[in-house]
């Protein structure tokens, strides 16, 4: 009985705590503001509650409202850049939070091979470029997105057509035979930089450079977090012997805990061509063919007029599109970023266009504590209708551009049923350019899928393990046909194909990191195994003489002269990579890197391949004697060198190959001839590239402003060449690594931080780079190989540039024009007054090819770039301009339309033509059959200055009606909307060679650049 009041007073108690608990554990909603140091609101901050599934983000004030908080909840405020916050939320139910900023995180980190480092302890040499520098131009292919705002980094854009080829080349050219292009890689997985290699369609154009689709144009741009361009070797040489013309690192946007997020994006607008050419009009050239002919063609030049502008009838304004909408979000655990995006964009040139969709989804999962698992995927969906610009039709004057300005300005473009007209007698031979236009079909469609899953395993606090397994499956369709009203198809009746082409690539990865931090010294260890192999399986099958046009080439049974191909080739390549990262007192930073690959694109004596780097930086300004001083708020000294590899040769070159000779006759009996093609090379191993970079990182003013200079030397050995052998072998030549090429140069790059207020903010970015090329050994036998000597192997070498040992690569080779023969002149044989005269170099009395001398050189004496962004209040404005100092093109048309050869329309300077009343100095007279030579003439100056980007845009106050939204932002913005240059052609950013090593700078009249305006809309809700 004593004990009853005891358990009666200890169950009163039991339920005394437990209503006090229930009492205590209520739930409730919590509001408050989150704000910086100096009071304003911060939007963004995730607003988590540890351990459970719920958050917030906060709105553009920096106000968040959380329902169903528990009042034993912690609440976590945590916004990059500033030090998270917890607190306890008791009986509160409004909590504001001030976040400081945190000075360590507040460093840029930036992404390198296989990991991130902060930028303060970066020892190579890296550029950065984030989304929004991206945003600010609207671009098909995310490598436009590069030019001119990177240090040491040439963007050219070969062609202007939708999704065309572009070109870039990190510390210049560094091959011959293989690629120059930068090795891609998209969330880990490496890509190739070249063009498409497209089906082929057998409709008699080939690969157009004008058309030919860029492989990474099938990326969408709006998808990418940030891109880092590794420079020297130090950053590199982790790809071994795909690092030696530079890496170029794509992050994609990943989720972010919080409240799910939707953005959309769009624009819309209008592209038109910047200029056109100045031709003759149909009087003038009435009066030319009438001349050329010693006899009047055209009885009365003068009543002809302007006749046709067939520029005005190919060119025209073309619009473009952009949307996209994303999904991002999820909880501590799991994290989401869903994207959808469709951009149409139609060429400048009637009926060439490219069309592109995509979805991308990034997934994040923290499945426990120490094991997380992840995927990167995208899907692509393009097909680019292209127009051909440029390409020869069946040795009849050849693309649309080119039929355009060689088409008699005195001919119909279209007859009374609204068809393109065939042009006949004199100038049956020229196409029609509405003809080459409408009737030819010249597509691509593209279905790229990229994407790799991972699993981070997290086995001690200083040991984390990481498996990636990745595929890029790439598969091209092309589908070609030539109508009967193009000579091309005339003469055969229509021509027509389709091809396909298959390209897989799978990757493991399996890296392993050690992070150790032992007082006043941390390390960095890692380990990585990869393996990568490719399999590219083509099929083509073309056909000609055609009962009709009706369905061009999807009935290809129909011809009567069928051809079919196949071919299918595989390469692989396994690599071993260790890195160790020393930082004694974030002072005194090391870099050791070492990488082993094996490919079985090299020979069996050269299997595997080495490639060491050393990187040390020494951080001066956290030395005591900087201090006290006022002047730098940051000094960083950076000393590297290295060894990287270019593994990207032509396959199977090592080996003795087998080709077939074609259809021939034996014993009455077609059959089909194998010969030997080339004499095996065992010894055929990569190029090798050594490079020493030296560069200083400094600030002032607290970092407001911020300097980078780097200074390198990159020697590239071992190039891939033919070398010439003894005809008794029963070859020419033997492929083999002979050459060798250096570049040299200096870098250097500002950001400027002009003003920083609440109202105003002025940002200023700009970068220079130099950078100097020279061939140094061709194969130990010559000291050059000049135009239509040795090209073979070299690769597309046509006869406008010249390999010589001393000599930039692409250097153009020629006569020097010297003038007009006049009457009364001492004319040699052959030639007569009004011809062009050419200097006599040797002084042998007689012009041949000793006379020729180099005449140009199209690598440019600098590139820079500037960008301006302001901000007022609402409003923001960015001015973007680029330019490039120096640099020749070899200006192809220049040979034949102010040649006076003729027959085809000329450039209006030929009206000034010689004649005995008219003797002029300069232009020819017309003549059938004249020697017209490559020469100075046609080498211009490629420099310009071009107001590349101006955006304006207004951030909408989403107050009141519009609280619903997070972020709302209109925007004009106006490209390539001003060009300064005394160049004659379409633009100076000119390449129809496209990616080629040796034909730089070359107008052959491609695909021109256009100028565009857009407006554009951004909501984030």
């Amino acid at each position: 009985m004593k004990f009853l009041p005891f358990k009666l007073l200890l169950g009163c108690s039991l339920l005394l705590l437990v209503g006090t608990q229930y009492a205590f554990a209520q739930s409730m909603t919590v509001k408050g503001k989150v704000s910086t140091e100096n009071g304003e609101g911060l939007p963004g901050v995730s607003v988590i509650v540890v351990g459970k599934p719920s958050g917030t983000t906060t709105d553009k004030d920096g106000n968040y409202s959380l329902p169903n908080v528990q009042s034993d909840a912690k609440l976590s405020f945590s916004y990059i850049g500033y030090l998270s916050v917890t607190e306890t939320v008791g009986n509160r139910s409004k909590i504001d939070v001030i976040l400081k900023l945190d000075t360590k995180l507040l460093e840029d980190v930036v992404v390198v091979g296989y990991g991130t480092v902060k930028k303060s302890d970066l020892t190579g040499a890296v550029s950065s470029i984030k989304a929004a520098e991206l945003k600010v131009t609207p671009i098909a292919n995310f490598v436009q997105g590069l030019q001119a705002r990177a240090s040491g980094v040439q963007v050219t854009q070969n062609s202007g057509a939708p999704g065309g080829s572009i070109s870039v080349r990190i510390r210049g050219n560094n091959s011959i035979s293989g690629s120059s292009e930068p090795l891609y890689v998209v969330d880990g997985f490496p890509i190739s930089g070249g063009d498409n290699p497209v089906a082929g369609g057998g409709s008699g154009f080939g690969n157009d450079n004008g058309n030919r689709l860029s492989v990474l144009s099938t990326l969408n741009p709006n998808d990418i977090e940030s891109i880092e361009v590794l420079k020297d070797a130090s950053a590199t040489a982790v790809y071994g012997t795909r690092g030696a013309n530079g890496v170029v690192l794509i992050t994609t946007k990943r989720g972010k805990a919080g409240q799910t997020r939707v953005t959309y994006e769009g624009y819309s607008g209008q592209q038109q061509i910047r200029k056109t050419l100045d031709l003759m009009n149909a009087s003038e050239f009435a009066a030319l063919e009438n001349e050329l002919a010693g006899q009047n063609l055209f009885p009365n030049p003068a009543q002809l007029g302007e006749g046709t502008d067939w520029q005005k009838e190919i060119f025209q304004k073309g619009g473009m599109q952009s949307h996209q909408l994303s999904f991002s979000g999820g909880t501590e655990k799991s994290l989401f970023n869903v994207s959808m995006n469709y951009f149409d964009q139609n060429g400048i040139i009637i009926n060439s266009n490219f069309k592109r969709g995509s979805i991308r989804v990034n997934l994040d999962n923290q499945v426990t504590k120490n094991f997380k698992i992840g995927t990167s995927l995208t899907y692509t969906y393009s097909v680019n209708n292209g127009a051909v610009a440029s390409t020869l039709l069946d040795g009849a004057s050849g693309g649309i551009v080119l039929s355009a300005l060689y088409a008699p300005p005195t001919e119909s473009p279209r007859d009374a049923q609204g068809k393109p007209t065939m042009f006949s007698g004199r100038y049956l031979d020229f196409n029609n350019p509405i003809a080459v236009a409408s009737e030819v079909l010249n597509r691509n469609t593209t279905r790229r899928l990229l994407g790799n899953i991972f699993a981070d395993w997290t086995i001690t606090k200083d040991l984390t393990y990481r498996a990636s397994f990745g595929g890029d499956l790439i598969g091209d369709t092309r589908d070609s046909y030539v109508t009967r009203f193009v000579r091309a198809g005339a003469t055969v009746n229509g021509t027509g194909g389709r091809g396909n082409n298959n390209t897989n690539t799978i990757l493991h990865e399996s890296l392993l990191n050690y992070h150790k931090t032992i007082g006043i010294h941390d390390f960095n260890v890692t380990g990585v195994f990869s393996t990568q192999s490719q399999t590219q399986v083509t099929d083509a099958m073309s056909g000609q003489q055609f009962p009709n046009d009706l369905v061009f080439n999807d009935n290809l049974g129909q011809a009567s002269i069928v051809t079919i191909g196949s071919n299918k080739q595989q390469w692989r390549l396994d690599s071993y990579t260790g890195r160790v990262n020393y930082n004694l007192k974030s002072k005194y930073l090391l870099t050791l890197t070492a990488r082993v690959d094996g490919s079985s694109r090299f020979g069996a004596n050269n299997k595997y391949g080495f490639f060491p780097s050393v990187a040390g930086a020494w951080r001066i300004s956290e030395e005591k004697f900087m201090q006290n001083q006022k002047i730098f708020s940051d000094m960083k000294l950076r000393v590297s060198y290295g060894i990287t590899g270019n593994a990207d040769i032509p396959l199977y070159n090592s080996l003795a190959r087998l080709s077939s000779v074609g259809n021939y006759n034996f014993n009455n009996t077609r059959s089909i001839g194998i010969l030997s093609a080339n004499i095996a090379n065992p010894d055929l191993r990569w190029e090798k590239s050594g490079q020493a970079d030296i560069g200083l990182d400094f600030g002032l003013l607290n970092n407001r402003l911020q300097f980078t200079i780097d200074a390198y030397q990159k020697k590239t050995t071992d190039l891939l060449l033919s070398r010439s052998v003894a005809l008794s072998s029963g070859y020419g030549s033997v492929f083999g690594n002979f050459g060798a090429v250096e570049n040299k140069g200096i870098e250097f790059s500002v950001t400027a931080n002009v003003a920083n207020t609440s109202d105003f903010k002025w940002d200023i970015n700009g970068n220079i780079s130099a950078n100097r090329n020279k061939l140094t050994l061709i194969d130990g036998t010559r000291t050059e190989i000049i135009p239509g000597d040795g090209g073979g192997s070299v690769g597309p070498f046509t006869n406008n540039s010249i390999l010589r040992v001393g000599q930039p690569l692409g250097s153009f080779y020629g006569y020097i024009f010297d003038g007009i023969y006049q009457t009364g002149d001492n004319i040699p044989t052959g030639r007569v007054a009004g011809n062009i005269r050419y200097k006599d170099l040797n002084g042998d009395g007689a012009i041949s090819a000793a006379d020729q001398q180099i005449i140009g050189d199209p690598n440019p004496n600098y590139y820079f770039g500037i960008t301006n962004n302001l901000k007022y209040k609402g409003f923001d404005l960015s001015v973007f301009v680029q330019g490039v100092q120096g640099g020749q093109i070899f200006y192809v048309q220049r040979l034949r339309m102010e040649g006076g050869a003729a027959g085809f329309n000329q450039f209006a300077t030929m009206v000034n033509r010689w004649t005995p009343t008219n003797p002029s100095n300069y232009y020819p007279k017309v003549a059938q059959g004249q020697r017209i030579n490559q020469s100075d003439v046609m080498i211009e100056d490629g420099s310009f200055v071009r107001f590349k980007n101006a955006t304006l845009g207004y951030t909408v106050p989403t107050k009141g009606k519009l609280s619903w939204l997070n972020n709302a932002r209109v925007y004009v913005s106006a490209n390539n909307f001003l060009t300064f240059t005394k160049y004659s052609g379409y633009d100076p950013e000119v390449n129809t060679a496209g990616q080629n090593n040796l034909n730089l700078g070359v107008d052959n009249i491609g695909y021109p650049i256009a100028k565009s305006l857009i407006a554009g809309l951004q909501i984030t809700f």
